[in-house]
């Protein structure tokens, strides 16, 4: 690297207070965004209904110039970004903007972070993103009017926050912000935590991926109205595990370890009642290779057909 001579504009340029700001900013996002080993956070929405013949799970086909799992049938999901952890009131960069008024429970931030293992801040984070990319991915929007807290109902029409919802997927604007304008609410008890897995891409990317199953709002059905993905729709899980089988489905293991999972449901009731009896979500490493329960993944390579 070239050294910076006295003459030069940028060795005379002393950083501003808002240079300084936004470096330990970015500094303690990188902290507080680092999960287990050091993986980037990241969340996952198994959103379910009951369907004609049992319980239904909506999954994407991502497209194949994404950079993560490009062609994989997932769950709509993405990395935790700087927009969604809480702010500072103190924070002149973020001053007004605060997630502790937009959280509303129970369960309590304190009682999720026990429950997941990490910090308060890094749950609040988890959330934040889980609502807002299934909104950027399917206009599906978890959030409740400020004044209906005690009700704990979801909106039941998404689609006068459209403008939003582009605005979230172009970086435009943060979660908090579109939350704050409208008067709306995060119900954390929307959001039941299921799985945790850690590992990595194809380009090599470490995750530390939580997941969540999420009922289908009343009123609201979700679309695949993003560039991210080339088709979706609504599946019953034991159908995806058999277009796996026959090659017509690509699944990475998390994907295919939660389906093997929700499969065993008849009902979404059933699901819920037994995610809300988890205790403590503990981290599943080495993509799970010495679990029985996931041999087949591993012992069987289907022929690709698609």
């Amino acid at each position: 690297m070239t050294p910076l001579k006295s003459g030069d504009p940028a060795a005379a340029k002393p950083p501003t207070a808002q240079d300084l700001i936004s470096q330990n900013r970015t500094a303690a996002h990188l902290l507080e965004n680092s999960g287990y080993g050091g993986a980037r956070l990241a969340a996952t929405v198994l959103l379910i209904r009951d369907g004609p013949n049992g319980i239904e799970v909506w999954v994407q086909e991502r497209v194949s110039s994404m950079p993560n799992f490009p062609g994989f049938t997932v769950f709509p999901g993405g990395g935790v970004d700087a927009r969604d952890f809480p702010v500072s009131k103190t924070d002149p960069a973020t001053s007004g903007l605060d997630h502790s008024e937009l959280w509303v429970g129970p369960p309590s931030i304190q009682h999720r972070a026990k429950q997941l293992g990490i910090s308060p801040q890094q749950v609040q984070a988890i959330y934040f993103a889980a609502v807002r990319e299934l909104f950027e991915e399917t206009g599906t929007f978890l959030a409740i009017h400020g004044n209906a807290a005690g009700d704990h109902q979801v909106l039941a029409d998404a689609g006068p926050f459209h403008s939003q919802r582009l605005q979230l997927a172009s970086h435009e604007i943060s979660l908090t912000e579109v939350l704050q304008k409208h008067n709306l609410r995060l119900d954390s008890s929307l959001l039941y935590p299921w799985a945790r897995w850690v590992g990595g891409s194809e380009k090599g990317t470490v995750f530390d991926t939580f997941s969540f199953l999420v009922s289908q709002p009343v009123g609201q059905e979700p679309d695949d109205a993003t560039s991210e993905v080339d088709s979706s729709g609504w599946f019953p899980p034991q159908l995806l595990l058999d277009g796996w089988r026959a090659g017509l489905v690509r699944l990475v293991i998390p994907t295919w370890a939660q389906l093997y999972q929700l499969a065993e449901y008849k009902t979404v009731a059933a699901a819920l009642a037994d995610a809300r009896e988890i205790q403590a979500i503990s981290p599943v490493l080495d993509d799970a290779i010495a679990d029985p329960r996931y041999q087949e993944f591993y012992q069987i390579s289907p022929e690709v057909r698609i």
